[in-house]
């Protein structure tokens, strides 16, 4: 079973490749190594990197609270909110 999409596939793949694609390759790893050489790179990671430090100092010098854990919910009596009591009162009405 072939589509106009299948078509349209097939006869793209027989056209023949543009000139201006050869060397396209060497041209874009050039780019990509000319822009490596740029030291934004280097000064970003260094600002990142103190910027970490500071936050990880910050949050180990700050005083921190104790969490306290809440009681259990009880198996025998479902909240107000559990599904089966929203059911439960919706068919009493």
């Amino acid at each position: 079973m072939t589509t106009d999409i299948d078509d349209a596939l097939h006869a793209l793949g027989r056209v023949p490749d543009h000139a201006a694609l050869t060397g396209i390759e060497d041209r874009v790893l050039a780019a990509i190594d000319a822009r490596r050489g740029e030291t934004l790179g280097s000064r970003m990671t260094v600002g990142l990197a103190v910027g970490a430090l500071l936050i990880g100092a910050g949050g180990a010098a700050l005083p921190y609270r104790s969490a306290t854990a809440s009681t259990p919910a009880s198996f025998a009596a479902p909240g107000p909110l559990a599904p089966s009591s929203l059911l439960l009162g919706s068919a009493e009405r």
